[in-house]
């Protein structure tokens, strides 16, 4: 610092490394305009070189990726789902099980759940209020249920649009029964109600995560929706199907988007043939939700609605006309059951942990139901499926005057005799100072309406459970897991075996011991006709086959009491014979062919040893008369729960008639028949499976077996004659990553070789005359190279 030469030395210095730190730079007295133009080319090729450096380096490698992706999409464009479809036959999978644990919900996530299902599943879903479409108004003030202004309606008294909406979600398969269609009036009916007491918690929940997984399941199961043309159908005039085409490319979009959901519900521990009975449930049966009927009591955490207590508003052995639909609650549920025909109802409560059913009233507090006989076997049937866990053991059943006590204004014993046992009903005429009037004649029913199992389920002795609600981890098994069972799990699955046994159904499983591999499928519509009765379960076996075995399930009920298979050539059935199962008695329209008769037990029975040897047949079948190109239609045929017409031992029953349910006689009478509000229930003995077809190969049109049964109706597998255009894995064949893998490293080593070539290049043009050798200006210096180069020239050197 003394030596002024020194000084200058270290200021050039500094000044070279540190050029555009405009702080630490002397000012320049005077710059020339070469100079200038000198700097600002040199910083323009400096610019140009590290452009075309990155740019030769970024480009082969974007070009690359792009290229190796092309060529393993195009190479196999549904490898993807190809691979996973492997898993949804063998039902392995070791990807790690996503387990949710349960929570109560709060009122305001339990409409935010309810609205996303609406938006996400508008081809199952109709969510709406009571307001909206009864117009009731709501319950309370602007400060209830602030977070909801969606829906229409007041109360009196307050300020318009205030209070808590009720919500009430439908689902239901809209494609498949469009309303006004016969089948849309016949689909049996179930109503869940999740919250009449507005501080027991548990069963809102419940409800919604029913709804959720029934919804998901549906959807998962309905794609692919657009099937390619069957390769069996030798008279088709249709057009190869082609992925090229806007239909293939449907389909290969649909597919891959069922094997993302099929993978993530087995992730969560929902196993194909589950997957095809909760959709099965969502597509045969129409389901009512109402999570929070009394919508003003959740949001407040209370029992009552503005001190009333729902569960004593309904118009059932109540002493005074006043004294019933004074509630928005009860209101809601009247006009909700004014609308259908329920068979099955769940309304669930807390205060204790049992499974109680009618009668419920002081008029009958020492008597059983005509309907006892059913309501015991479903009741202890609810209590086994439902299960234990640590710290609670199953559910007690019995009825609700000896597990509860008796109350007057009743839900449960309303629902179920309101339409016979007109002695104990009452037309109501409640104080128009609460609600507003509420007209007599709502609450005079028909002789159909109000003949509903509506079982009392009293979730747990806390009305807030604070902890143990379970997740989803085997939620579906047939022996729930005793460590993630809990109040909300078991409620989940006692309100899926209440949906599965409002009505009988048979399904045939398997031919030869090759599965079939679709049941019931959601938003499909089965017409009778030339391809879709036919083809929709469809088998081939090889020529000179003498039999063939087939195996059935039967469910939807407990015991069954007589089981068989028909059979015949597809000519002899006739055009009016319904493919979708909904044959009625006496209807088959053909001289079948048969197997020796069988008896049983369902899953749901006391006697069932498990899931998979309960409520399961099989059957030899004799083909030798068919000859190659015949096809053969199979029904099975199944007959349940004769004995639920009995009357119980003793004289305990009250009033002494036959049983009065829905749900016993439309599966035990078929002179029943009930009609309501464009709803209709007819009774029958006899329960079909839709239709499976057996071809008889006869080689041509690539049906050649090789003598092994052969699964044609698959929506996942393309034709045979179409394969090769297409591109496509043959289901059970694992994709080879080995020539797409080659491609990639070829790629990535041709990439790094002209990167390496292009460096070098660099180098040499840069550093063979470098321009500080021409010229001692230290200016000149600074301009032509950065901090960085300066110290990487002084490395290589």
């Amino acid at each position: 610092n003394n030596n002024n030469n020194n000084n200058n030395n270290n200021s050039n210095t500094y000044r070279k490394r540190n050029r555009n730190c405009s702080q630490t730079e002397p000012p320049t007295t005077s710059t020339s305009t070469s100079t200038v133009t000198r700097r600002s080319r040199t910083t323009a090729l400096q610019l140009l070189k590290m452009a075309l450096v990155k740019g030769m380096v970024v480009a082969p490698l974007t070009t690359t990726f792009f290229l190796s992706l092309y060529v393993v999409l195009t190479t196999n464009p549904t490898f993807v789902f190809s691979a996973n479809y492997n898993y949804d036959n063998s039902g392995n999978n070791n990807d790690k099980t996503m387990i949710r644990e349960f929570k109560i919900l709060s009122s305001k996530a339990i409409t935010e759940e309810l609205k996303a299902l609406e938006a996400t599943y508008p081809s199952f879903v109709t969510l709406s209020t009571s307001q909206q479409d009864f117009d009731l108004p709501t319950a309370g003030t602007s400060r209830d249920c602030s977070f909801d202004n969606s829906g229409s309606g007041s109360d009196s008294g307050s300020d318009s649009g205030s209070g808590c909406y009720n919500y009430y979600l439908t689902i239901e398969d809209k494609t498949v029964h469009p309303e006004g269609s016969a089948s849309y009036a016949s689909l049996p009916e179930v109503f869940l109600s999740g919250a009449v007491h507005g501080n027991e918690r548990v069963g809102p929940t419940a409800v919604v995560e029913l709804a959720k997984l029934l919804l998901e399941a549906a959807h998962c199961e309905s794609l692919p929706r657009s099937i390619p043309n069957s390769k069996s159908n030798s008279k088709s005039n249709e057009q190869p199907f082609d992925v090229n085409t806007n239909e293939g490319a449907e389909w290969l979009y649909q597919a891959e988007q069922a094997t993302n959901c099929r993978q993530s519900l087995s992730n969560r521990g929902i196993t194909p043939p589950q997957r095809r009975w909760l959709a099965r449930l969502v597509s045969t049966r129409r389901i009512i939700l109402i999570p929070t009927a009394n919508a003003l009591g959740y949001d407040r955490d209370e029992r009552t609605e503005a001190g009333i207590d729902p569960n004593r508003d309904f118009p059932f052995d109540v002493l005074q006309s006043k004294d019933c639909m004074q509630t928005i609650a009860a209101r809601t549920i009247n006009e909700i059951y004014r609308m259908h025909l329920f068979q099955i109802s769940l309304t669930f409560h807390a205060g204790t942990e049992v499974v109680s059913y009618e009668w419920g009233a002081p008029t009958y507090l020492d008597w059983d139901s005509p309907d006892d006989v059913a309501q015991v076997e479903i009741g202890d049937g609810y209590a086994r499926f439902a299960g234990g866990f640590e710290g609670t053991k199953e559910y007690v059943s019995g009825t609700m005057n000896d597990l509860v006590y008796p109350v007057r204004g009743g839900m449960e014993d309303w629902a179920y005799a309101g339409s016979w046992d007109t002695d104990r009903v009452i037309q109501c005429q409640p104080n128009p100072k609460l609600h507003g009037p509420y007209a007599p004649e709502k609450t005079t029913y028909n002789n159909s309406t109000l003949r509903a199992f509506n079982m009392l389920i009293e979730t747990s002795h806390s009305k807030v459970p604070p902890s143990h609600l379970g997740s989803t981890d085997g939620l579906l098994n047939y022996v729930p897991n005793y460590r993630s069972n809990g109040h909300i799990a078991r409620n989940i699955r006692l309100a899926l075996m209440a949906v599965d046994i409002v009505e009988p159904y048979v399904s045939i499983q398997s031919l030869n011991g090759v599965e079939v591999s679709d049941d019931v499928v959601p938003m499909m519509v089965m017409e009778r006709g030339e391809v879709s009765c036919q083809e929709n379960k469809l088998m081939s076996v090889p020529s000179g086959s003498t039999e063939a075995k087939v195996v059935w399930s039967v469910g939807g009920g407990f015991t069954v009491d007589f089981t068989t298979l028909y059979y015949t050539h597809w000519d002899n059935v006739p055009l009016t014979t319904d493919c979708s199962g909904r044959i009625m008695d006496g209807e088959l329209g053909f001289d079948p062919l048969t197997v020796p008769a069988m008896s049983g037990v369902t899953r749901w029975s006391k006697e069932a040893r498990s899931d998979n040897d309960s409520g399961s047949f099989e059957a030899k079948i004799d083909i030798r008369n068919f000859n190659a190109g015949d096809k053969i239609a199979i029904f099975a045929m199944a007959k349940l729960d004769q004995g639920w017409t009995e009357q119980p031992t003793g004289d305990d029953v009250k009033p002494s008639i036959p049983p009065m349910s829905h749900v016993v006689n439309a599966r035990t009478n078929v002179n029943w028949r009930h009609s309501s509000a464009g709803k209709v229930i007819q009774g029958r003995q006899e329960w079909y499976s839709i239709p499976l077809t057996i071809l008889i190969s006869d080689g041509s049109n690539g049906n050649n077996n090789d003598g092994k049964t052969v699964e044609l109706s698959n929506r996942f597998i393309i034709p045979d004659m179409v394969i090769d255009a297409a591109h496509l894995n043959e289901p059970g064949e694992s994709f080879s990553y080995l020539r797409p893998s080659v491609l990639i490293a070829l790629s990535v080593a041709v990439t790094f070789a002209t990167y390496k070539v292009v460096n070098r290049w660099m180098f040499r043009r840069k550093y063979t005359k470098p321009s500080y050798l021409d010229d001692d200006n230290d200016d000149a210096f600074a301009n032509e190279f950065t901090f960085e180069e300066d110290i990487q020239l002084r490395e290589l050197s």
